[in-house]
């Protein structure tokens, strides 16, 4: 019998608890997502920063004059 909640427990356990995704780290994805490129050290002229990517890379996106397009605001 306990054998049997133990493992009903555990079953439970392990279909509630969500999976682990691994690969990028947060900040490089947000950047990706807002369509920029993580860059070391800072931005160019034509380069606007959106984000950070980590401590020392920025997120960087090319701003365009005659195509504008928003930015959305980090979270």
């Amino acid at each position: 019998m306990r054998l049997h909640l133990l493992l009903s427990a555990l079953l439970l356990s392990l279909t509630i608890i969500p999976k682990a995704s691994t690969g990028l780290i947060p900040g490089q994805k947000q950047c990706i997502l807002l369509q920029g490129v993580c860059k070391d050290g800072g931005c160019t002229s034509t380069d606007d920063t959106i984000g950070v990517c980590n401590d020392e890379k920025k997120c960087c996106r090319r701003w365009w004059i005659l195509f504008p397009y928003p930015t959305p605001v980090p979270k």
